[in-house]
């Protein structure tokens, strides 16, 4: 049994489910109000016998007790399964961390305890001086672990060499270097110290601020396996519930971030650079689809916020998922917008003199593509009727990323507005084949695991792992694979694996597809893709592996007809049974589905034979 099915077997899926769904007993199974749609009548069923939930309606899907937690609070699975495993008092096994970064984060812990103690020692009273004089009042200070770093450039390490620990792994964690002078110094001297944690809480690193003005302002751990500020958020740890609850708002510095939280504005989180990057965009997307920055009025700031929207806006292509009026997630356009900072004003300036004027600031934020579409437009001729066609071909993108319908029209009707013409001539202009050509780009695949079906008796599953190998060892076979949805996995662990190969998109090669997958902190997850990247396979040609590629895709799909139908067989048992508005055609369907299946599959093992 794994530690998925450990938790699982611990719940009752009935329990869990009336927790946050009124249900009525109806038969053999349990039914409500879909809670994850508007509807009328209940198509929402709870089996008990089987520990497994379908809607009958709209959303058309199911699964178990885990797959519901993770949808109706917009959880990922790794985040559902340590909060159910915390429930049911099962211990998560700690994998895939080394001896040298566990070593690492004892270190960093180590060094941010010590970078404390010298803030609060005599030789951090004039640092102590700047915080109050920014307004950083002690519980913020100690709530973000705010230090200070010697100036002698040797107290750290000798102080960490005392507990144990020898230069290179020092060095390894990124606390000490070695200088020109051929000796090994502390890596930080005389500096603020924020220790920066991950989405977890792990802290992987520190970010350094001067005191006296010399440069760089600002210093980071350097790159390693443990610290990548492309991949980080400052504050996400401590913001994150409220970013799932209000959106998330983006800030440039550390002490931005903090004098938000100070304030009580707990959804702030700041940059880890000039930019945002695609993997900080996609963090906040997995907790929310509204998205709003603040952006610094100077030239270099507007810059990196146009570099960021390129990344926003492209990662946002699809549809979201946020809160109905009754708290359960719905299908939603996301959310995008941008601040834009009072001349030579930081958030912290403002949050400090007014948190009433922030709080209208965020509130008035103007959308993000207005925001894209009238930079390309000041930077374009409108005077002349090349300019405008440019200028319409240079947003083309942006209008095409927000999607149809009124966020569309509007940013449809701004471009008219701006350059003077009717809304049609910039309609006939978008549809223009040269300009249609410049939007085109790969879609990217955005699937939520989030169905599943009965306890699975065996640890493993060999045909869901066959199928996982090939996809994963044979990037060609992807455009095969289109049949292929996330609840034909009944394993969590391959249903998820299955899910974030989706996202990883066209394009990519092995390494990067497996780089693309794995996510801190998701242990499950990355145990079972080693599993399958060392589990040794037949080899087969191009043809042998298109051709099992196929049955197994096939077979897959039959047992989740199969299960579909056993779940509508129970629900019928119901006397009488509620039916929407053309359901007695979906019934019909899912039954030809099974007969076409069965025919197919009889075909495939004919030809394979043969």
């Amino acid at each position: 049994m794994t530690v998925v099915d450990d938790v699982k077997s611990r719940l009752d899926i009935v329990e869990v489910v009336s927790q946050r769904v009124a249900l009525q007993r109806s038969g053999r199974s349990y039914k409500a109000n879909c809670p994850f749609h508007q509807e009328k009548s209940p198509s929402f069923h709870v089996f008990p016998d089987r520990q497994s939930w379908r809607c009958f309606g709209a959303c058309a899907t199911g699964g178990d007790v885990l797959s519901f937690v993770m949808r109706a609070e917009n959880l990922e699975f790794g985040e559902a399964l340590r909060q159910l495993a915390q429930q049911t008092g099962v211990t998560l096994p700690k994998r895939g961390q080394n001896p040298r970064e566990e070593a690492a984060h004892k270190i960093n812990e180590d060094a941010r305890a010590y970078f404390q103690r010298t803030l609060a020692s005599a030789q951090g009273a004039s640092a102590r001086e700047y915080l109050e004089g920014r307004k950083m009042d002690k519980k913020a200070v100690e709530a973000f672990e705010v230090g200070l770093s010697p100036n002698d450039g040797e107290s750290l390490k000798n102080h960490l060499t005392r507990e144990g620990y020898s230069l290179e792994q020092l060095a390894s964690a990124g606390v000490v270097r070695t200088g020109d002078d051929g000796l090994v110094h502390d890596q930080f001297r005389g500096r603020l110290m924020f220790p920066i944690r991950d989405v977890h809480g792990n802290l992987v690193g520190f970010g350094a601020r001067t005191l006296d003005g010399s440069e760089p302002k600002y210093l980071n751990s350097q790159q390693g396996p443990l610290f990548d500020k492309s991949r980080l958020l400052y504050s996400m740890d401590r913001a994150r519930t409220e970013v799932r609850k209000q959106g998330a708002v983006i800030v440039e510095g550390y002490m931005d971030a903090i004098a938000a939280h100070q304030a009580g504005f707990t959804n702030v989180v700041a940059q880890m650079g000039t930019a945002l990057t695609e993997f900080q965009v996609d963090e906040i997307r997995r907790l929310t689809g509204k998205m709003t920055m603040a952006l610094d009025q100077d030239a270099a700031g507007q810059a990196a916020t146009l570099r960021s929207l390129d990344v926003i806006l492209e990662s946002f292509r699809t549809k979201v998922s946020k809160p109905g009026p009754d708290g359960s997630p719905q299908s939603a356009d996301p959310d995008l917008r941008i601040i834009v900072m009072p001349p030579g004003q930081d958030p912290d300036d403002v949050i400090h003199r007014s948190p009433s004027d922030w709080a209208r600031l965020v509130e008035t934020a103007i959308p993000a593509y207005t925001f894209r579409l009238n930079a390309i437009i000041d930077q374009g001729d409108v005077a002349t009727p090349e300019g405008k066609a440019e200028i319409v071909a240079r947003c083309a993108p942006i209008v095409h990323l927000v999607g149809e319908g009124i966020q569309q029209a509007s940013a449809i009707e701004l471009l008219a507005t701006k350059l003077g013409v009717p809304i049609d001539t910039v309609k006939a202009a978008l549809s223009r084949p040269s300009v249609a050509r410049r939007t085109r780009r790969p879609e990217q695949q955005r699937r939520a695991a989030a169905t599943s079906s009965p306890f699975a008796k065996l640890d493993h599953d060999p045909i869901e792992e066959h199928c996982l190998q090939l996809l994963l060892g044979h990037p060609e076979l992807r455009e095969l694979a289109q049949g292929l949805r996330p609840e034909f996995f009944r394993r969590h662990e391959n249903r998820e694996l299955f899910s974030r190969w989706l996202d990883a998109g066209t394009g990519m090669d092995k390494d990067e597809i497996v780089a693309s997958i794995k996510r801190s902190g998701d242990d499950e997850v990355s145990a079972q893709l080693n599993a399958l990247l060392s589990k040794p396979v037949i080899p087969l040609d191009f043809n042998g592996r298109t051709s099992s590629l196929k049955e197994v895709t096939s077979r897959l799909e039959e047992r989740n007809l199969r299960i579909l139908k056993s779940e509508e067989v129970i629900r019928f048992s119901e006397s009488p049974p509620d039916l929407e508005d053309g359901e007695h055609g979906d019934i019909l369907r899912l039954n030809e589905q099974i007969k076409k299946n069965e025919g197919l599959r009889r075909g495939q093992v004919q030809e394979i034979s043969g």
